[in-house]
């Protein structure tokens, strides 16, 4: 169906007008993943049951700005009431979700109709999709290449056009990284924008925030609008936004000082791709006014990931005593891969001391982030320091200390955000000598969410021919249809 090719507006005007049923457009989109979804392995669960029957009840033609949108929900963080979470893992499997978490719940108001789970590495520790309980999810432009992570089926489900859009999240880069390796838009909002409860209030001190990957600006923005908002109870609140689109070629409708970022801390190397696309960005900015200034290597990020490992420790270490408890099952080598029981034990070796300590620590290195920031409207840089590795690289039989290292290695530029809690976005910004998509960053600091949607739509406007939406080409033997 060609409505599924589109955009999210496209696909609701259609579904309000009568041209097209709400239910063939689920029909469709349950084909689609049946179809394209064998050999890549994005979805972990289909089922249009629950969405159908809300639709009967709506009296079948759902009127929202969402109208009829098939939406899968990444299987790690968002409880939706009828679709089990897993989070990846094997401890997990069979839990009962909670509910339907209030991101959800609006999204769904609005016309969203959840249609499945997309997969996701375990509890999210990987910026590869590769888990044991459901094995790889592979790039469908290479497929021997990870799709990333942690929302890499997200990212995959709609660059091989199975649907429109997919929820996912982001504690380190986990919607940024599986778009700049897939050639999607992946927008993660400043922290709080959306919120995370009622059953997931403060995951990762703060870290970790939950958006969409989508084909299109405009599209990230809509389902921002209808999302974000205060909510009861949630920790950091912040008002929603409305999107009006860009003004003028320059986006904001005002010239901005851009940050241009290309080289990583402590000599990290960047792919010189990956930095031409970013310089190739800089000089589309500085042709319609905004002023390009150059930045050096933030060295602060250079501390991420221990910093960010203490205070995921605890976090992670909580959370699996309580599906331990759920479920009957103990924490070990036949029920969590090495990486994450390592980082389990040292969570629960840790006392309250560690904890407050891990947090402060995070804290005064979001006070050197933000510093860096202070000079700019905007922060460019590549998104990734380097091209999607082989399936396998990243695998987590080993100590989490030294997955980290390889992970902010490959990744040094998209943490700073989650711990800033400034909103950036990736943006598919032409290919490598490979054929593979690379992504660009736009970030800014926190509340400034418009001016990066703003000029990521202008990009996006002038440049359709590097941003522009589609599906990823055939991926041979891999059942991905040209």
């Amino acid at each position: 169906m060609e409505l599924l090719d589109g955009s999210i507006t496209e696909l609701a005007a259609a579904v309000r007008s009568g041209q097209v049923h709400a239910r063939e457009i689920v029909d469709a989109a349950v084909r689609r993943i049946e179809q394209r979804d064998t050999g890549l392995n994005a979805v972990v669960a289909v089922d249009s049951g629950p969405a159908l029957r809300r639709l009967a009840a709506a009296g079948g033609r759902p009127v929202g700005p969402l109208a009829g949108l098939p939406y899968l929900v990444k299987d790690l963080h968002a409880e939706v009431a009828g679709f089990p979470l897993t989070r990846g893992s094997r401890l997990a499997v069979g839990l009962a979700p909670a509910g339907t978490s209030t991101l959800l719940r609006r999204l769904e108001q609005a016309g969203a109709l959840i249609i499945g789970r997309t997969n996701s590495p375990e509890f999210g520790l990987n910026i590869t999709t590769e888990p044991v309980l459901h094995g790889p999810t592979r790039n469908p432009w290479r497929p021997d290449r990870s799709a990333g992570g942690s929302s890499g089926g997200a990212a995959v489900a709609v660059a091989a056009g199975m649907v429109p859009a997919a929820h996912a999240s982001d504690s380190g880069g986990s919607i940024r990284i599986p778009s700049a390796w897939c050639g999607t838009i992946g927008f993660k909002p400043t922290r709080g924008r959306n919120p995370a409860g009622p059953y997931r209030l403060d995951d990762w001190s703060g870290l970790s925030h939950e958006h969409a990957i989508t084909r299109t600006v405009a599209d990230a923005a809509l389902l921002l609008a209808v999302g974000s908002g205060l909510a009861a109870g949630e920790p950091y609140p912040v008002d929603g936004v409305q999107w009006t689109g860009p003004v003028g070629p320059a986006g904001p409708g005002r010239a901005l000082r851009v940050g241009l970022l290309t080289e990583a801390p402590e000599g990290t190397p960047v792919h010189p791709a990956y930095r031409a696309a970013a310089e190739s960005v800089a000089a589309e900015l500085a042709a319609v006014g905004h002023r390009v200034v150059p930045v050096g290597p933030v060295e602060p990020a250079g501390r991420l990931g221990p910093v960010l490992g203490a205070v995921i420790a605890g976090h992670l270490a909580a959370a699996v005593d309580e599906i331990c408890a759920a479920t009957g099952r103990s924490a070990g080598p036949d029920t969590l891969e090495p990486a994450v029981l390592d980082l389990v034990e040292q969570g629960r070796r840790a006392d309250a001391r560690t904890q407050i300590r891990a947090t402060l620590a995070l804290r005064r290195l979001a006070g050197e982030l933000a510093a860096v920031l202070d000079g700019v409207d905007l922060l460019l840089s590549p998104t990734t320091a380097r091209p999607a590795p082989p399936l396998g690289q990243l695998h987590t039989d080993r100590p989490a200390g030294e997955l980290f290292r390889e992970i902010f290695a490959i990744s040094p530029f998209v943490g700073m955000f989650n711990v800033t809690g400034g909103p950036a976005i990736s943006l598919p910004w032409g290919r490598d000598d490979a054929g593979m998509p690379i992504g660009v960053q736009l970030g800014a600091q926190p509340g400034d969410d418009l001016t990066v949607l703003a000029v990521a739509a202008a990009l996006e406007a002038a440049r359709p021919d590097l941003v522009g939406p589609g599906p990823a080409p055939a991926a041979p033997g891999h059942g991905v249809p040209a």
